[in-house]
């Protein structure tokens, strides 16, 4: 037995781990939380199991099943571990089980903070466009989505409000088109399809989307697209406003803190920061 299989006590300040009837698993947690602490850089497989307070050959042993899985990642060039990629879509799973809304609250509430204006989080369900969650301005003359009256959301165009462009955006063209085609919506003026279709790529591209009075009068909008860790839209962050108080500066400052506020929360579901910021 080398010096490496010897088993060393846990690293003094570490977090006692629960004991159960299965050994492995709880050594398998244990090694988990050290590699959810290392940070971006990773960790050493020496440090690691010292940190645990395993044989290194053990450590080994167990590292290379949860790489298999995909729940820790080794780094090609340092050797040294990091979480997997998998986490991240369990967490998208975790966070979409447990209420998207409740996981975005903090996000939402620091938007209504910075803009005083009324924010709402959208998602698809079937053909609409639905607010999962809604603070309502504090300001006198205000929007308030869980309020209107002025449309029949089942028959409002998502094309036609600012949330709803960036959720239809977010959809592939063939996924757009049928959508389009089926939806039991109704519009006076439809537009023409292969214009439509170049319009959602551009707010896909651009990564917002406005609203100028186009659903109804009164009433101005722009959203930004929430992504999870594979750069699918999943949701909609929106802020909407009365059209008396549209302005150029207004509207751009409105953009910038609606963006920044959807690369957050989509940075917390496990998208890619570039793809959580285009």
């Amino acid at each position: 037995m080398t010096d490496n299989d010897v088993a060393r006590p846990a690293a003094a300040g570490a977090r006692p781990e629960p004991r159960t009837a299965i050994q492995a698993i709880d050594r398998t947690v244990a090694l988990l939380d050290v590699v959810a602490g290392a940070g971006s850089h990773g960790i050493a497989l020496r440090d690691l199991a010292e940190q645990v307070g395993l044989p290194a050959s053990t450590a080994r042993t167990l590292l290379a099943s949860l790489v298999a899985h995909g729940l820790v990642a080794q780094h090609v060039s340092s050797r040294h571990y990091l979480l997997g990629s998998r986490f991240f879509e369990l967490n998208r799973r975790f966070v979409l089980q447990t209420d998207l809304s409740a996981a975005a609250a903090p996000v939402l509430r620091r938007l209504w903070e910075r803009t005083q204006e009324t924010v709402h989080l959208a998602v698809f369900h079937g053909y609409r466009r639905v607010d999962i969650a809604v603070i309502v301005s504090p300001q006198l003359l205000t929007i308030d989505p869980t309020t209107a009256r002025f449309v029949d959301a089942s028959a409002t165009p998502p094309y036609r409000t600012a949330a709803g462009k960036v959720l239809f955006a977010g959809l592939s063209r063939p996924e757009r088109l049928t959508m389009l085609r089926s939806a039991p919506w109704r519009d006076d003026t439809p537009p023409d399809e292969g214009d439509l279709m170049d319009a959602m790529d551009d707010v896909a591209r651009r990564g917002f989307a406005t609203n100028l009075e186009e659903e109804a009068p009164g009433v101005c909008g722009v959203a930004a697209p929430v992504r999870d860790h594979t750069g699918r839209t999943i949701a909609a962050i929106c802020v909407g406003y009365p059209s008396v108080r549209h302005t150029d500066a207004h509207a751009a400052s409105l953009r910038d803190d609606v963006v920044d506020a959807a690369a957050e929360l989509s940075l917390m579901l496990g998208a890619d920061p570039g793809e959580a910021s285009a």
